[in-house]
């Protein structure tokens, strides 16, 4: 599924974010990406992703070249940001059906999908709610139902879980487990909490100081 050989990434001469990764990730795998803050974790996320290039070395998915590859043919990926990514003046309802609509679903099957999404998501005493008024909780909610409104080949989630609470965290990680189930995705989640990691089953690759090392010193 992914391939990453000899990756460098930098934003400014003087340092780099990441050094030399190298990694494998098989399809329906389940890999967390584990270190500190500022460890590289979420970079190597966002070059995964296809929203950063490496500055050296090459990321390939189902064997295509990640600077070429068409994300709207070539592979289904689902991405959440450590912040998510909204239209914030508008409501939850709206966000959800823009990612169909730009797909120029049917309207009536736009609304079926979404009653649902917000049925099963508990989405529907908020569906009225602009997204700039919820609560972080509440807008992983919604990333995770925007991105069960299509069939997804790959999940690429973000450290997302900062200033949830570890019930809440615990309700999260069942939702991101079974969207995986469903589409029977490859995952690749950064986290810096292990109490995250277990309960998805996920192969950890211990990142720190922008390089794979064997264990994390946590010194």
């Amino acid at each position: 599924m992914i391939v990453a050989n000899n990756v460098f990434f930098q934003y400014t001469k003087e340092f780099y974010i990441l050094n030399d990764i190298c990694l494998n990730i098989k399809d329906n795998e389940r890999v967390a990406l584990y270190g500190k803050l500022e460890s590289g974790k979420s970079t190597l996320i966002r070059v995964l992703a296809g929203l950063e290039t490496p500055t050296k070395g090459d990321v390939t998915i189902k064997g295509i070249n990640s600077k070429k590859i068409d994300f709207e043919n070539d592979i289904n990926l689902g991405y959440i940001g450590s912040k998510g990514t909204f239209f914030q003046n508008k409501t939850v309802e709206q966000n959800l059906s823009y990612v169909l609509k730009i797909r120029k679903i049917n309207k009536d099957i736009i609304q079926q999908k979404v009653n649902h999404a917000l049925n099963y998501y508990n989405l529907d005493i908020i569906k009225n709610k602009k997204i700039k008024d919820l609560t972080a909780t509440e807008k992983i909610r919604v990333c995770i139902a925007r991105l069960s409104l299509r069939k997804l080949d790959l999940i690429l989630i973000d450290d997302i879980f900062y200033g949830v609470d570890k019930q809440e965290c615990k309700k999260i990680v069942e939702l991101i487990d079974d969207l995986v189930n469903v589409n029977s995705a490859t995952l690749v989640i950064a986290t810096s909490d292990l109490n995250i990691i277990e309960p998805l089953n996920c192969r950890v690759i211990y990142i720190q100081g922008g390089t794979i090392v064997e264990s994390l010193n946590e010194d």
